[in-house]
């Protein structure tokens, strides 16, 4: 009977011990040491209920500790479900840093301080920092890229030529300083004739051997400015030059009908335009009769084809053009005078006299 009991106590113990010794290891020699003492020796009554107690205890133990446990499993689950987390998001953004290649607005800011129609063509302004952080010895800008062409909102492309402060180019070249700005323009020429055309994505080609960088510039949407006169009037070339028109007169000189028109021009380009050069071409009246002769003077006489002259930063010149051998009963007149200065990029090579009226 003795021995029956110590090995159905002895058994309890074991399940009791290897259950808890999961949860806590160091209870196993203490029951393993009781268990292999009751084996060999009598147990009496108060044994049983020692060793009774002390399973009740470690069963109550085992239950503690293992909800402890459990606890803090579930916890440290937590902490290592989030730190996984936190190492496979940043695994991912530093993969897709590595993939993204750098781009023009990575090292270069640029800014449009204007975009406006000028005659037949559209002139862009622009001003451009250097944000690369780095000396750069050669930053060139290329309009002329059949990869990178300009585009209006109909849809058209157009190359652009650029200029920095000389005359127009396919491209430009530039060293730039760390944190130094520049300024130049863009120029579309045969820019769209469609009223419709009121945006521009102005593209461009840059590269920098410093940066080992060639890539494509893009700037969108942006607004069309249009000022022109188109009726009545005279369409400057440039946005730096102001034509006013002082008279337009029919008379007799020499026996022949001819229609005198003066203007004045105003150098508005803070800048002095050195042979500063104004040529004539053809005219027609409101009957579209045409005319190919006429003149240019400075003083009234000596009217020639062409005349230069230099034209200082905020002086005004005059001139007047004569067309000879008008029909008498012409009304308005219109025409163009080609314009050319050394190395000036005007908006235009064009200055159109739209219906001039003749008294």
């Amino acid at each position: 009977m003795a021995f029956a009991l110590s090995f159905l106590i002895i058994s309890y113990l074991q399940v009791l011990s290897s259950k808890f010794i999961k949860s806590n290891p160091c209870c196993f020699n203490i029951y393993s040491f009781h268990a292999f003492f009751c084996i060999h020796n009598p147990i009496d009554p108060q044994t049983v209920t020692f060793f009774t107690n002390q399973a009740q205890h470690a069963k109550k133990t085992t239950q503690t500790v293992r909800a402890t446990n459990k606890i803090m499993y579930m916890k440290n689950l937590k902490y290592l479900f989030l730190m996984l987390f936190a190492v496979l998001a940043f695994t991912s953004c530093e993969e897709e840093n590595e993939d993204q290649k750098p781009t023009f607005s990575t090292y270069f800011k640029m800014s449009i301080t204007n975009c406006e129609r000028v005659g037949e063509n559209l002139k862009v302004d622009f001003t451009m920092k250097n944000i690369s952080g780095e000396d750069l010895q050669q930053v060139q800008l290329n309009g002329g890229s059949v990869w990178d062409m300009c585009e209006d909102n109909t849809g058209k492309q157009y190359y652009s030529e650029l200029s920095i402060g000389g005359s127009w180019q396919t491209s430009v070249r530039t060293p730039m300083r760390k944190g130094e700005s520049f300024t130049g323009s863009f120029l579309i020429k045969n820019f769209n004739t469609s009223t419709k055309a009121n945006r521009l994505n102005l593209i461009f080609n840059c590269s920098c051997q410093t940066l080992e960088f060639d890539g494509r510039g893009e700037i969108d949407n942006i607004k069309i400015v249009d000022n022109r006169i188109l009726f009545d009037g005279i369409c400057t070339n440039d946005l730096g030059l102001e034509y006013t028109l002082k008279s337009a007169t029919k008379k007799i000189v020499d026996g022949k009908n001819v229609a005198d028109i003066t203007f004045t021009v105003t150098n508005n380009t803070d800048q002095d335009l050195y042979d500063f050069q104004l040529t004539t071409g053809d005219a027609r009246d409101n009957n579209d009769e045409e005319y190919n002769y006429m003149g240019i003077s400075l003083n009234g006489y000596n009217f020639q084809t062409g005349i230069a002259t230099k034209l200082r930063q905020s002086a005004t010149q005059q001139y007047t053009v004569r067309i000879e051998n008008v029909n008498p009963n012409a009304k308005t007149f219109s025409f163009k005078l080609f314009c050319s200065a050394n190395d000036y990029p005007f908006g235009d090579y064009k200055v159109a006299f739209h219906d001039i009226a003749v008294r």
